[in-house]
């Protein structure tokens, strides 16, 4: 064990009481009244401007580095006036989570959604496009020989609010009591946590843009106004995600934007639950697996990348558990 962290972990055990940890299991340190809160982030639709980095853990970095490095950037990014911070990590690093499926890769009978699962998420969103590109460089450089960059990508807002494809793009301003209702695991060890669901699209603007309008509007299942269109077909993908319980927000809080980076356009697609099994029930109803029907939107937006996330509490952050400081 370094000094350092011996010293910092005797400190906190010595001025904090006891008590057992709900993430590993442990005897840590008390965290407080922020122990259970989740990442206020999760609180804040997104701004004008969003962005989405995926960093990889270097091999010969032990989980207390880890704690430490993504510590550093929550505590301060999230501190950043006018800056929405939500930060989410590989489940498999954090012993206490209970090993289950993976959500992705995923098979339909015309489309998949693909796996690029890495270790850390990061997603920030603010009304300031010169605040975005600095919070990301500041996430590079707090993280530098720690994690590395595998994926960044900017966007936000069109306009009033549409996708690449020109539709409205649906997003509700959620209360906190709703997305703590949806997005935020209620109680048991992962209190206070949530789960992050990201995913990369590209979207086919000149294959889309071949369809007529009243062909588009069935696609969707809106027209370009936001307007519902009655009698859509059951492969619209408003009628889709509806199927799967998740539509118009219900179980899942949606906080994707569209983006262009080197000649391509597409969305990307974050969402926080409280369930990662929601998750698992919309991608199947969107891929048409078990005899349902297919989103007719996936011909025209295919997922290149994706995987899932969790986002700990605030009191995660910059604890020391008895297990990592004998590592």
């Amino acid at each position: 064990m370094t000094r350092r962290v011996l010293l910092h972990f005797t400190r906190r055990m010595s001025n904090l009481r006891q008590q057992e940890s709900p993430y590993t299991g442990t005897s840590v340190r008390g965290w407080g009244e922020t122990a259970m809160q989740p990442q206020e982030g999760l609180f804040h639709s997104p701004g004008a401007f969003s962005g989405v980095a995926v960093l990889r853990l270097s091999r010969s970095v032990a989980l207390p580095q880890l704690r430490e490095v993504v510590s550093s950037i929550h505590e301060e990014l999230s501190t950043t006036q006018g800056l929405n911070l939500v930060l989410g990590l590989e489940p498999a690093l954090l012993p206490e989570v209970p090993v289950r499926p993976a959500l992705l890769p995923r098979e339909g009978p015309t489309a998949r959604f693909p796996s690029s699962q890495s270790h850390v998420l990061v997603h920030v969103s603010t009304g300031n496009r010169e605040l975005l590109l600095e919070s990301l460089r500041r996430v590079l450089a707090l993280s530098k020989g720690v994690l590395s960059l595998e994926e960044e990508l900017l966007g936000g807002r069109i306009g009033e609010g549409r996708d690449a494809f020109g539709f409205r793009d649906g997003l509700l301003r959620p209360t906190r009591e709703h997305v703590r209702h949806a997005a935020i695991v209620p109680s048991g060890p992962l209190a206070g946590a949530s789960w992050l669901l990201y995913l990369r699209f590209q979207q086919d603007l000149e294959r889309f843009g071949r369809l007529q309008p009243r062909a588009q509007a069935n696609v969707v299942g809106r027209t370009r106004d936001g307007e519902l269109v009655v009698d859509a077909p059951a492969e619209a993908h408003i009628l889709r995600a509806r199927a799967s319980g998740a539509g118009e927000n219900h179980l899942l809080i949606r906080r994707g934007f569209p983006f262009r980076q080197g000649g391509e356009e597409g969305l990307a697609f974050v969402a926080a639950a409280a369930d990662p099994d929601s998750y698992a029930r919309s991608l199947d109803s969107l891929l048409g697996t078990g005899g349902q029907t297919p989103d007719a939107l996936l011909r025209y937006a295919t997922a290149v990348g994706g995987g899932l996330y969790l986002a700990p509490p605030r009191g995660w952050f910059h604890t020391v558990s008895l297990q990592e400081a004998l590592s």
